[in-house]
């Protein structure tokens, strides 16, 4: 009798156990598939390129009163490192209302995005070198864009607050942005479009248009830009890959030993020169 009980007793507990397996692959099941779905992808990419419009013109704002004419420097660190805290904070505040967040943070719990992630990361920037290079060889030499030359100039004043919206800030952004957001989004219908958009998009959003000292368009610099462009697009292309084969916390950490191999160079380069 005590061994039928026995039985009967352990048998109910294993049947409460299936019964709750389910239930917790269920809720992650719930997590991956909203962060995965279209609607989800194309809400944070609009409403992060909103938050960093209207975070920059804030900023522009409220430095710009406080800072004053003469110091465009200072003024472009300020503004920069603004946007970039604002924007990260409110994306984050949209990750949290929409569920997402710990999902997305929980991706960093583990040592393999950061190994792979460091392996692609000196990826990027050799493809980007390279790719760099083909444009000067078929087109000429040329500077480094615009986008990058500002860079170098807050560099020069102000590398410490730099280092946190070009080396942490920015590619945590931009990946939310750009890959969970945008990729995201598209891949669910087509993965091909999804890579040539995204990585479209992510390039010429470091895009500018040059102007001269009388407002018109500078076309020798604006050549120097197109030849600048492929690279930022091929990184596009891979940070695409690596947040399909690694996910968000592999794409940022790629992302961010790129730009920290990239910050430290210009430093490099800046203080070599003096």
């Amino acid at each position: 009798m005590e061994e039928q009980e026995k039985r009967v007793d352990e048998v109910n507990q294993s049947e409460v156990e299936v019964m709750l397996e389910p239930l917790n692959y269920g809720s992650n099941h719930d997590e991956e598939s909203r962060i995965k779905s279209p609607g989800f992808g194309y809400g944070l990419f609009f409403s992060s390129l909103i938050l960093l419009f209207l975070a920059s013109f804030t900023i522009d704002f409220i430095v710009d009163a406080l800072v004053g004419e003469g110091n465009e420097v200072t003024a472009f660190a300020y503004k920069n490192f603004g946007t970039y805290v604002v924007t990260f904070s409110l994306i984050t505040v949209f990750l949290f209302l929409t569920k997402t967040l710990l999902p997305l943070v929980k991706k960093f719990t583990k040592i393999r995005p950061y190994i792979h992630g460091l392996f692609y990361g000196f990826i990027v920037i050799i493809i980007s070198v390279i790719t760099t290079l083909l444009m000067q060889i078929l087109f000429g030499q040329a500077e480094e864009n615009l986008n990058q030359q500002i860079i170098n100039l807050i560099l020069s004043k102000h590398p410490v607050s730099s280092f946190f919206w070009i080396v942490l800030l920015g590619p945590l952004v931009e990946e939310l942005t750009y890959r969970v957001g945008l990729f995201n989004a598209i891949s669910s219908r087509n993965r091909i479009a999804a890579y040539v958009v995204s990585a479209l998009v992510f390039g010429f959003l470091h895009f500018n248009i040059p102007l001269n000292a009388d407002g018109a368009i500078d076309q020798a610099k604006l050549i120097e830009e197109f030849i600048n462009i492929p690279s930022y697009i091929v990184s596009g292309l891979v940070f695409g890959y690596i947040y399909e084969k690694e996910g968000f916390a592999g794409s940022s950490v790629a992302h961010i030993t790129n730009n920290l191999l990239s910050y430290i160079l210009s430093i490099i380069s800046i203080y070599a020169s003096k």
